[in-house]
């Protein structure tokens, strides 16, 4: 057997040769991705799947890497629409993180003025 400094292990469920060079997938189908300089000398790189979901009025699809959902695609039955959505965009970036990032930055801002007023409770004194 050769040795290749890329590996990808497909698996999909609609064929019972998965090795296929091309294949049409049904529901699912996951690849894991190898590197390194031989069978014995090689490392997990990562790996992206896709799935395909009918409710019966829409087609969903979905795409991962490493777990993480990056682009969805909806197919309307009846309007013969395609909407797809990029969740690495920056727009959708912003979104998912804009609100985490603002919520950490207020909890910063929050202990610092509870480490201040402490201070001034310490060196002033308490009274009630």
């Amino acid at each position: 057997m050769r040795s290749y400094p890329i590996w990808v292990d497909t698996y999909n469920n609609a064929y019972s040769n998965n090795g296929a060079k091309s294949q049409g997938v049904r529901d699912y189908a996951k690849s894991n991705m190898y590197v390194g300089t031989s069978a014995s000398n090689s490392y997990n790189f990562g790996d992206y799947s896709i799935s395909h979901s009918d409710n019966g009025k829409e087609k969903n699809y979905n795409f991962y890497v490493d777990g993480e959902l990056m682009k969805t695609a909806t197919y309307n039955k009846n309007k013969k629409t395609m909407e797809s959505k990029n969740y690495m965009s920056e727009e959708s970036l912003k979104e998912k993180y804009f609100k985490k990032w603002k919520q950490e930055e207020a909890d910063k801002e929050e202990a610092f003025r509870n480490e201040r007023y402490a201070e001034r409770l310490r060196v002033n004194g308490y009274r009630d």
